[in-house]
């Protein structure tokens, strides 16, 4: 029936999550994820210590945004 998927959520709008507003961003998606790792990569061949802890902080804290359950 047309009318009882209307207050449905579509699958694109249940894919989207909601952008990370933490103070220092987290990646989101693999292609954030490989740009920070070679950043890591890079802070830690040039020993830049305050690179190495905000790339740290970028791959491993908890993100509200990235690890919330999906709700239907």
């Amino acid at each position: 029936m047309p009318g009882a998927e209307a207050g449905q959520p579509s699958a694109a709008e249940e894919t989207t999550k909601r952008p990370c507003i933490c103070v220092i961003a987290h990646v989101q998606n693999a292609e954030e994820r490989a740009h920070t790792k070679a950043a890591l990569d890079n802070a830690v061949a040039t020993n830049d210590a305050h690179a190495v802890l905000v790339a740290c902080m970028q791959l491993m804290q908890p993100c509200p945004a990235r690890d919330e359950p999906v709700t239907r």
